[in-house]
C-alpha cells in the first residue's frame, strides 16, 4: 500500500460538510474516524457494510477484506476466525500520533479551547492490541495496517470528578492529518521493532527500556513476538523469562 496524503485530505475536508445518520447494524450514527478511514481505503460504496460469513464486513472487495477499529481488537477473535481462512484481511489500526483535545458541557454545549495533548500513540500501541488476537498473529492471511494520524478529539465534560474529567466520555475524534501509513505482515515487520540491544538473554524490562514504552505494554508486545515466531524464551532469571531472537 502506498499512502495518498491529498486523498486522505480531500476526504477530511469532504467529511467537515458531511451529516452522517447510519440506521445499519445496530448503530445510528457512524463516528467522523471510522467513516474517514473507510473511505480512504475504499471510495465505492457499494463494497462498504458487506455480509460476509456470517459476519458485516466493513470493506469487501473481491477476495480482500478491509476491517477498521479504532477501539482496539478486543472480541475480534470470532471475525478473523471467519474471515481468514477465506479472505485476505487488512486490519486497520488509526492512532493518534499527534493530539488535541477540546471538551464540550452537554448542558450548554459550550465547546473549551483547543489544547494539545501529550499522548502521542506509536506502532507499539498497534503491537500491544495484537495480544488480543494472538492466535491470528502468525496466518499468512493477516495484515495490520497502522494509521498515524493528527487527530481532533472532543470529549464531554460528564466525568465522575471535580472537574468531570475522570471518567468523561469521548464524543467524537476527526482526523486532520496523516504522517505514516505502516504495514505490519512479515516477519521481518516485525523485528523491526524489536529494540537493537535486545538480540540475546533479554527481560520484558530490557525490551521496554530500548523500546521506550511502558512495562505493561511491553509484556504484551513480547507475547506477541513470541507468538510470531520472532523470539522465544531462553530459560528464566529469578521470576522474570529470559528471551533471545528466534534463529
Amino acid at each position: 500500500m502506498i499512502l495518498n496524503k491529498a486523498r486522505f485530505y480531500k476526504i477530511t475536508y469532504d467529511l467537515t460538510f458531511d451529516v452522517h445518520e447510519r440506521f445499519n447494524i445496530g448503530t445510528y450514527k457512524e463516528k467522523t474516524l471510522h467513516l474517514a478511514m473507510k473511505r480512504y481505503f475504499e471510495e465505492n460504496e457499494d463494497y462498504h457494510e458487506v455480509p460476509t460469513n456470517g459476519f458485516i464486513a466493513d470493506i469487501r472487495r473481491g477476495s480482500v477484506i478491509t476491517e477498521i477499529e479504532t477501539h482496539g481488537f478486543s472480541g475480534l477473535g470470532p471475525k478473523l476466525a471467519a474471515y481468514l481462512p477465506e479472505y485476505k484481511v487488512n486490519l486497520v489500526y488509526p492512532l493518534a500520533a499527534k493530539k488535541y483535545v477540546s471538551w464540550i458541557d452537554p448542558d450548554t454545549k459550550k465547546i473549551t479551547s483547543r489544547r494539545p495533548s501529550p499522548k502521542k500513540e506509536n506502532v507499539y500501541d498497534a503491537l500491544f492490541e495484537l495480544v488480543r488476537i494472538l492466535p491470528h498473529v502468525k496466518h499468512e492471511n493477516l495484515n495490520v495496517v497502522v494509521m498515524l494520524l493528527e487527530m481532533d478529539e472532543y470529549k464531554l465534560l460528564d466525568g465522575w470528578s471535580y472537574d468531570k474529567k475522570r471518567g468523561a466520555h469521548r464524543f467524537e475524534r476527526i482526523p486532520t492529518d496523516v504522517f505514516d501509513m505502516i504495514e505490519i505482515n512479515t516477519d521481518e515487520d516485525y523485528i523491526k521493532y524489536i529494540p537493537e540491544e535486545c538480540t540475546e538473554n533479554f527481560t520484558v524490562k530490557d525490551f521496554a527500556k530500548g523500546a521506550k514504552i511502558d512495562t505493561y505494554t511491553a509484556q504484551a508486545v513480547v507475547k506477541v513476538m513470541e507468538a510470531r515466531g520472532v523470539i522465544e524464551k531462553n530459560g528464566k532469571s529469578g521470576r522474570s523469562f529470559i528471551y533471545s531472537r528466534a534463529h
